[in-house]
């Protein structure tokens, strides 16, 4: 075996002498220019969308961050426009500062005090990258053992089949007593395309889980503003043995087909040009006579049936044509979804001083508190899309659909002692949308959402955008926004109805209808804009933590300014928030918020890396800030605690090298002045001063 190998070795070294001879190594054969060098194609530059379909086509691609000055943003509430009232510890319940309302209309399966942290369909991401690419964040602190990791990939594993996975896990002990957050999730898509474009698929799987102790904040303020114990975990808190345990996956897919194909076919005749000439042309002693007729001349005779086939075929012949279509009938779109929240708080202690205000207990020894949300959905949609992609240039693009939702939600029952189920729920709904870009300069686009039969019927979300671009091609001086929404929203399955040990509800609320107006100027990346919210019969948990509704109408107007700027080696990058409520005994706000990040680049080792400082300081102004119930996951007006006032500074070191980002971050750094005032939701302080160490690293292969 091995002198054969060596043979067919031998030989194959012989050919390739033999015959590699290049025109250029031979003298008559006219040497061709060389050919440029192709352009280097950059691995690094990885893009992604929403792992919807219309995405694909609709939106242009969005450049994955690779930025140094974003590189020790490790916490995910920190990388918005926005702060967010939190719980001491990383990975528990939050509320934003600035004011939204960003539940659609319909069956809400959301967990608005853990949005942040919980993956779902509208956050994944599908990545198209030129190699595989992986993407590892970790973080740790040097003292209370935290630690992060988040992993992504993505690639293309076979024509026209992509898969993107995630995988992260976040554990933090917390420095105050029931103060833990362990959170997992994982989601992974994939996207598939038929060769000719004319079929597309996607699907996904997701799964999150939470766990949580949750300690009602400390006792007393003052133990913790004095400093006079400097161990937090001495200090003493509500609750001791509560805790919280989220686990919401979903898996589904969706799937287009269009209803013509990309290229349309025809046949079309065409004539010889010396079809009138073909027999003439033919030389005589080629053309058969009959032999029965000797005497006939041979331009007489009866032509062979042979012959007058191939003169024929040569006469007109059918010339089979392919265009792309102009105009198509758009495609139709299906998609299907199961979705699974299960909520569990269990309490040890259900009798404790916490609780006292509220309902009284069914069980007290014990909370053992259980819901569970299960929804199927399917949506049938037609859209005009078709196989070509748009970068958010799309000239026309409508779409019409109609949704069908079937939904369950079950609840612990103390009186029987085992789950039973509470509601079933069915829900249909008509939706569409439309873009219009004229003149490449104006943007209008518009879409809108109504319930027709089941559960909420007559809800509806009706959404509009004029976008108007400024200056020309040339010369562009940004573009001015203007969004409008009216919506109308029933109090959903929680605020009607709800059981447990330590709450118990059943409401009959009017719906609530909304009214906001937005009008911004973007430039560059600039951004300064006013809105205003209308709002009537607003539902919301008042102070007694349970669900009511003010039957009146009130207004909520915002000012804000958002940028980006770089100046040679330095960085700026913030927001800020000035808001107000016309009726603040429903609605309490601070006047003002923001935040502010500068950065600074110092090319280090010959410019083979990159050494960047940066400080981040985030402020907001005195108000009652909502509280937070555990037993419920919810925040609810209160009137007797103000936070705010007090600067959260972050100061972090990083260095670029290649593709890793190493970083070094120090954390509310202002306690050093000795201020301990630092509360970002009432009794519960902001996390104290410690290290980060974290690597974000990007790998192609």
């Amino acid at each position: 075996m091995a002198k054969k190998s060596v043979f067919v070795f031998i030989l194959l070294i012989i050919s390739v002498l033999g015959f590699s001879q290049s025109p250029e190594q031979d003298s008559i054969v006219q040497q061709q220019p060389k050919p440029l060098p192709a352009k280097p194609i950059d691995s690094t530059f990885v893009t992604f969308n929403a792992y919807q379909l219309d995405s694909l086509y609709l939106n242009s691609n969005k450049v994955v961050d690779t930025l140094t000055f974003h590189a020790s943003d490790y916490e995910v509430l920190e990388r918005e426009m926005n702060i967010y009232s939190t719980l001491s510890n990383t990975g528990l319940a939050h509320k934003s500062m600035r004011f939204n309302h960003l539940h659609q209309v319909g069956f809400d399966m959301t967990l608005s005090a853990f949005s942040a942290y919980i993956q779902n369909e509208s956050k994944m991401i599908s990545y198209q990258s030129v190699l595989p690419y992986s993407e590892i964040r970790y973080l740790m602190t040097t003292a209370d053992k935290e630690q992060h990791l988040n992993v992504r990939f993505g690639r293309q594993f076979a024509p026209r089949l992509f898969v993107s996975f995630a995988f992260n896990t976040d554990y933090s002990p917390g420095v105050f007593k029931n103060n833990k957050s362990i959170n997992n999730y994982i989601w992974i898509n994939a996207h598939y395309y038929s060769k000719n474009n004319r079929y597309g698929a996607t699907a996904y799987y997701y799964r999150n889980k939470l766990e949580m102790g949750e300690n009602g904040g400390i006792v007393n303020d003052e133990s913790y503003i004095s400093h006079s114990e400097s161990d937090n975990s001495v200090i003493n808190t509500n609750l001791t043995t509560a805790t919280n345990f989220i686990v919401s996956s979903g898996i589904g897919f969706e799937h287009f087909f269009n209803l013509l194909s990309q290229n349309k076919t025809t046949m079309k005749k065409e004539t010889s040009p010396n079809k009138d000439n073909a027999i003439a042309q033919l030389p005589a002693d080629s053309i058969p006579f009959d032999s029965i007729m000797p005497s006939h001349r041979p331009n007489s005779l009866q032509i062979d049936s042979t012959l007058m086939d191939s003169v024929k075929a040569i006469s007109h012949e059918e010339i089979q044509e392919t265009k792309v279509r102009k105009f198509t009938l758009g495609r139709i779109c299906h998609s299907f979804s199961y979705l699974n929240n299960k909520l569990y708080y269990n309490e040890t202690s259900p009798s404790v001083a916490f609780y006292q205000p509220f309902d009284t207990l069914l069980n007290t020894s014990k909370s053992t508190d259980t819901t569970l949300v299960r929804a199927i959905r399917n949506t049938l949609k037609w859209s005009s899309l078709g196989y070509q992609k748009y970068n958010d240039d799309i000239p026309f693009y409508i779409y019409a659909g109609v949704s069908h939702g079937f939904y369950k939600v079950k609840h612990f029952d103390y009186l029987e002692g085992e789950t039973v189920l509470s509601r079933n729920y069915n829900q249909v709904s008509v939706n569409g949308g439309i873009i219009i870009n004229l003149f490449k300069s104006t943007r209008i686009t518009g879409q809108g959402e109504l319930i027709t039969l089941g559960y909420q019927i007559g809800d509806f979300d009706l959404k509009g955008q004029w976008k108007q671009f400024l200056g020309t091609s040339s010369k562009n001086f940004g573009q001015a926004v203007f969004d409008a929404e009216i919506k109308r929203q029933s109090a959903n399955w929680f605020e009607e109805s709800y059981l447990s040990n330590h709450f118990r509800w059943n409401n009959d609320f009017k719906a609530a209808t909304y009214l906001t107006f937005n009008l911004k100027y973007n430039y560059k990346n600039y951004c300064i804009g006013v809105k205003q919210t209308t709002i009537s019969n607003l539902i919301y948990f008042g102070t007694d933590a349970r669900p009511t509704q003010f039957e009146d109408i009130f207004s909520i107007r915002e000012t804000y300014l958002s940028f980006y700027q770089k100046l040679w080696r330095f960085e700026f990058e913030g927001f800020a928030s000035l808001q107000k409520s016309s009726n603040e005994e429903v609605m309490h706000l601070p006047l003002l918020n923001g935040r502010l990040k500068i950065g600074y680049a110092q090319p280090i080792f010959h410019k083979a890396a990159t050494l960047y400082p940066s400080i981040t300081v985030r402020y907001f102004t005195k108000y009652y800030a909502d509280a937070y119930m555990p037993a419920t996951r919810t925040f609810y007006l209160q009137n007797e605690v103000q936070i705010g006032n007090f600067p959260f500074i972050d100061m972090a070191v990083a260095i670029n090298v290649k593709k890793a980002h190493i970083y070094v971050a120090y954390s509310n750094m202002f306690l050093l002045t000795g201020n301990y005032n630092s509360f970002i939701a009432p009794h519960y302080p902001m996390r104290d001063s410690r290290i980060f160490i974290g690597v974000n690293w990007r790998l192609f292969n």
